[in-house]
């Protein structure tokens, strides 16, 4: 029962990480694309 409640626990806690992480992501794929697509000019 402990195990399984520290286990969900962790599965939250990397969830929230995530969501965390989401908008640099974002940020880093947008860039990549702008300057990889378009020779570093925006579209």
């Amino acid at each position: 029962m402990l195990y399984l409640k520290k286990n969900q626990m962790t599965k939250i806690k990397a969830k929230k990480l995530s969501f965390q992480f989401v908008p640099y992501l974002f940020i880093v794929v947008t860039i990549l694309t702008a300057f990889g697509s378009n020779s570093g000019t925006w579209a």
